[in-house]
């Protein structure tokens, strides 16, 4: 089990960003409420989505995931 989830890791990014939820809708041009709704955890962002909100917050798509992001050769 993940000790913070998508939805928690999120609003830190947000917050160490200096951002509110208003700023960060307008810039990326989602509405507030949904923001609010992937914080909260009732909604998760579609996977285009997902790398622009990391992008936005210069964090890896792993970090927010909780995942290692390591690769094996196959």
């Amino acid at each position: 089990m993940y000790i913070e989830t998508f939805s928690q890791k999120l609003a830190k990014a947000r917050n160490e960003a200096g951002y509110t939820q208003r700023q960060v809708a307008e810039i990326m041009k989602i509405s507030k409420s949904t923001i609010a709704s992937y914080e909260t955890g009732r909604t998760e962002p579609d996977i285009e989505t997902l790398g622009k909100l990391a992008d936005f917050y210069a964090v890896s798509v792993d970090w927010l995931l909780g995942t290692k992001g390591e690769t094996k050769n196959y």
